[in-house]
């Protein structure tokens, strides 16, 4: 049975044209419904749009010659990098996660299947220059929407739905960095369409698009992508400079790369200048190998390339950056509670695709770079005129991208505009061969394969993204009513989204336990019987967890903590967390977290000196750790060893301890007990000459 040829092939051709364009509006999605708000609803929503624009594609191009695979090398290395992944994912540490991905990432196989299935179905689809040119422009007309939506958050405009927090620009994408990749490679589609469209007009609008995407990019202040712009912007100066003929054009360009380098000179000369401090170049002109965040990321980057060398071949497997990190884990890191040290990437996409996939999947994916260079170059030998703006601004879009993600890793948003870029290079590699073909004669439409397609489709749709968002609604509700202090409807709500068996039942499983954590207590549940039961539950998520993921230290050092704070219930809770600490210390023996954990439990357990000893243990992994030296402190007092403890302070003013009220009053509870000692006298003066107008709140 056959569906009339005529009427289908428009409607299969438009509907796939609006999925592909449909794709362009993931980036402004955000809802605070789910966990993860500006994630979860654009991974779901762009897998959608890309399973119906799949089933498009294939009636399409069963039906039209034309629209059938048209391969080249740099296709071929895009489908091997997803093959690479797929192999990896089952030589990996953990196959169900390479797989699935985190609803943090909302990567794994199953988003990057998606992306090359995008990114082939849009090389195949757009047959000429034209139409290429308008599906950027949408891009760039979206990106214009993203920044606006930035400049909302930064005023407080009411309609905001999730504001930005500090100074630097995040919009819709959650992150400064992310924003910031996005920007620039917007500001590189700009330029290109600068020089493809030939209106006045049109050239006006690129160029005003071209500088409000500039401002944007600085006004994330993110270090990587303001340097690659800086770096590509000379570069692609240079070569005009270079190549052009004409000396009055060829003398714009040495202006603009003299400018280029008075602006670097100038800005480093007055780094140190009050205006500076306050302006979008302030982290610029703050990059040093000394600052927290480069230290961090260095460690980082050590950290990878010992893991590496453990799995060189074929890695750790996607999404599982996050157990070669621990494994060689830098405790320098760790420096206080508020550090981030839970990575799960390297910032550094170099590194986080040679952990993920091994050697041979990084020669892959710097195989799709250089199919795409290789694509670009021979598009000017072949026509210098026709292709050279063309192909340079191509080359300078993939070349700022692939720089500024050594200091950074893609987002959701930042993958579309990459891949969409490949598909478009992809595209010129065919295009005339494209052009050679003979109008196209549509076959009919089997009705079968209709019917048979659309039910493949909604089972894809339910079981990959109506199910898993299910579940994460369920789960953000759970969070709410541990909020509340509602208990039991909360364990109900998450036990609802962890039987629906998820990718996401890991991440939900953790979120119950930070709201155990911080709210099953008797100021939100009165009944101590309850208060048991509820770590109870807890304890067995996470236990899941760990037999899920027994290579993740993550949910070791959860389950730890989930003990210590439920061992006034039950004595047997601390022996329970001395048994899982010493686990994990096998999976990341350089943590210091689990030495704190370890410690507590054993002074739990009345064993205060065996817990001394593992606080010296997490002291002696990086002496210049504040929170290990106060455990230390704590352990003393506890011991009575008066005199260690002073000098276990002073220690830490040595360190660099800033001696404001919080740490005083901190220091003199913990010192309460040193009735022979003058150290808590010697705290209360200093604390009074801090605090003179308050005294009367801190007698002796």
């Amino acid at each position: 049975m056959t569906i009339n040829q005529t009427l289908t092939t428009k409607i299969l051709k438009y509907s796939l044209w609006g999925c592909l364009y449909l794709t362009l509006l993931m980036p402004l999605l955000v809802s605070s419904k789910f966990i993860f708000p500006f994630i979860t609803l654009k991974t779901i929503y762009f897998r959608i749009i890309v399973e119906i624009a799949a089933l498009l594609y294939l009636l399409l191009a069963l039906s039209v010659a034309s629209y059938r695979p048209k391969m080249n090398q740099l296709l071929w290395f895009i489908l091997g990098f997803g093959a690479i992944v797929f192999l990896t994912s089952f030589t990996g540490v953990n196959p169900y996660r390479s797989l699935w991905g985190t609803i943090e990432r909302g990567e794994g196989f199953l988003f990057i299947a998606h992306l090359i299935v995008f990114c082939f179905i849009l090389s195949q689809t757009f047959k000429n220059r034209v139409e290429w040119l308008t599906f950027f422009t949408v891009s760039v007309v979206v990106s214009i929407l993203v920044a606006f939506y930035a400049l909302s958050q930064k005023y407080g405009a009411a309609w905001v739905i999730v504001n930005s927090a500090g100074e630097r620009f995040a919009s819709t994408l959650g992150n400064a960095s992310y924003l910031g990749a996005y920007a620039l490679g917007h500001f590189w589609l700009s330029v290109l369409l600068f020089w493809q469209r030939k209106e006045l007009g049109w050239k006006i609008v690129f160029g005003l698009t071209a500088l409000f995407e500039i401002y944007i990019l600085f006004a994330t202040q993110t270090r990587g992508a303001m340097v690659a712009f800086i770096l590509i912007l000379f570069c692609y100066f240079l070569i005009y400079f270079i190549t052009l003929k004409n000396r009055k054009i060829k003398k714009i360009f040495l202006s603009g790369l003299v400018l280029i380098i008075a602006a670097i000179i100038f800005i480093f000369v007055n780094k140190n200048a009050v205006w500076m401090s306050h302006g979008p170049f302030q982290r610029l002109v703050s990059i040093s190998s000394q600052t927290v965040t480069a230290e961090s990321r260095l460690y980082a980057s050590d950290s990878s390339w010992r893991a590496w060398q453990d799995r060189f071949l074929l890695g750790y497997g996607w999404e599982n950056y996050n157990v070669a990190f621990n494994k060689y884990f830098h405790p320098e890191i760790y420096r206080d509670n508020g550090s981030q040290i839970w990575f799960d990437r390297a910032h550094n996409t170099i590194f986080d695709v040679a952990i993920a996939t091994g050697i041979v999947g990084l020669v892959i994916y710097l195989g799709i770079y250089l199919a795409a260079f290789r694509i670009l170059f021979a598009l000017i030998r072949e026509n210098y005129y026709y292709n050279f703006n063309l192909s340079l601004a191509a080359g300078a879009f993939l070349s700022a991208h692939f720089i500024q993600n050594i200091f950074v890793f893609d987002s959701l948003p930042t993958y579309i505009m990459l891949f969409s870029v490949f598909a478009f290079v992809a595209f010129l590699a065919s295009e005339k061969k494209q052009a050679a073909l003979a109008a196209p004669v549509p076959k009919p439409l089997n009705l079968y394969t209709l019917v048979i397609g659309l039910f493949v489709l909604l089972v894809l749709i339910s079981n990959l993204n109506l199910k898993p968002a299910q579940a994460n609604l369920k789960g953000i509700t759970g969070l709410k009513e541990i909020y509340a202090g509602h208990f039991s409807s909360a364990i109900q709500n998450f036990d609802q989204a962890i039987r629906m068996n998820t990718y996401q039942t890991s991440e939900l499983r953790q979120k119950l336990a930070d709201g155990v954590l911080a709210h099953n207590n008797k100021d939100y549940v009165p009944d101590e019987a309850a208060i048991k039961r509820n770590f109870e539950y807890a304890f067995q998520a996470i236990n899941d967890n760990i037999k899920a993921a027994p290579n993740d230290v993550q949910n070791y050092i959860y389950l730890m903590v989930l003990y210590n704070a439920a061992s006034y219930l039950d004595a047997n809770y601390a022996q329970q967390a001395i048994i899982y600490g010493n686990q994990a210390i096998a999976l990341s023996p350089t943590r210091q977290q689990i030495y704190f954990e370890l410690g507590r439990a054993k002074i739990n357990q009345g064993n205060v000196a065996a817990g001394t000893k593992d606080f010296q243990s997490a002291v002696a992994l990086f002496p210049k750790n504040l929170d290990a030296h106060w455990n230390l402190l704590t352990a003393y007092i506890i011991s009575k060893q008066d005199q260690l403890a002073v000098d276990e302070y002073k220690r830490m003013l040595a360190l660099g301890l800033s001696e404001d009220s919080g740490t005083l009053e901190r220091a003199i509870k913990l010192f309460a007990g040193m009735r022979t000692s003058s150290a808590v006298v010697n705290l209360y003066q200093r604390l009074l000459k801090l605090n003179s107008n308050n005294a009367e709140q801190h007698p002796l």
